[in-house]
């Protein structure tokens, strides 16, 4: 079965070590089947990251998830129900669930989209054709988050993958939004837990950070 249109990517996991794996926030819940040897299979659900965390690791632990579109709206209980009602021989079982309960406003994508190419939540508002204040409620609602949530991440995201590409850190600054590199580091600090010279210098980490996601 192809991937419903409210999954942006399938994708799968294999630890090899206990070290920690970095999650960092993409602005994507993920559906995820975790399997560790001699362990009954269990479904997960993951929450909207709102910074990074470390998830501990388990040689041989399995992970198969199915990372959800960017506002994406559903209810969580019925979800996971049905997915734990079974039985699913394998992840891709899934699919057929997700595409009965997960659903996608159309109005949603549409804001999210405008916020991620705006500079302030009011310009994202306007482009729309809404108030400031009906942008929030409808954001809200739907996500969980503000605006402003959403308008930083994008800018955060794509700095990050701008890194590489820039003359400089204060050039990647500038292009992206920033009042000045040092706002862009507190930034980065916030939503990574480094400094833009340490994501840099991390391939494992610049790959996470500029993973699918939002925008």
């Amino acid at each position: 079965m192809p991937l419903p249109a409210s999954v942006l990517q399938a994708w799968r996991y294999t630890s090899t070590s206990t070290d920690s794996t970095v999650v960092l926030p993409d602005g994507c819940r993920d559906l995820i089947l975790h399997v560790v040897p001699g362990q009954r299979p269990q479904w997960l659900l993951t929450a909207l990251a709102d910074t990074f965390y470390d998830v501990p690791g388990t040689v041989g632990e399995c992970f198969w998830g199915f990372r959800l579109q960017p506002g994406a709206q559903f209810d969580d209980a019925r979800l996971m129900r049905a997915v734990q009602a079974g039985p699913l021989h394998d992840a891709h079982d899934a699919l057929p669930l997700l595409d009965a309960c997960v659903r996608l406003d159309p109005r949603v994508v549409d804001a999210l989209h405008s916020l991620s190419v705006s500079t302030t939540v009011a310009t994202a508002a306007r482009q729309l054709g809404v108030s400031e204040r009906t942008l929030q409620r409808l954001v809200q609602a739907a996500t969980g988050r503000h605006p402003a949530y959403w308008k930083c991440l994008a800018r955060v995201r794509r700095a990050t993958a701008g890194l590489s590409h820039a003359p400089s850190l204060v050039a990647c600054a500038a292009d992206h939004g920033f009042s000045d590199q040092a706002h862009m580091t507190r930034e980065f600090q916030r939503w990574w837990g480094r400094t833009p010279s340490a994501v840099l210098a991390s391939a494992g980490l610049l790959a996470v950070a500029t993973a699918s996601g939002y925008p």
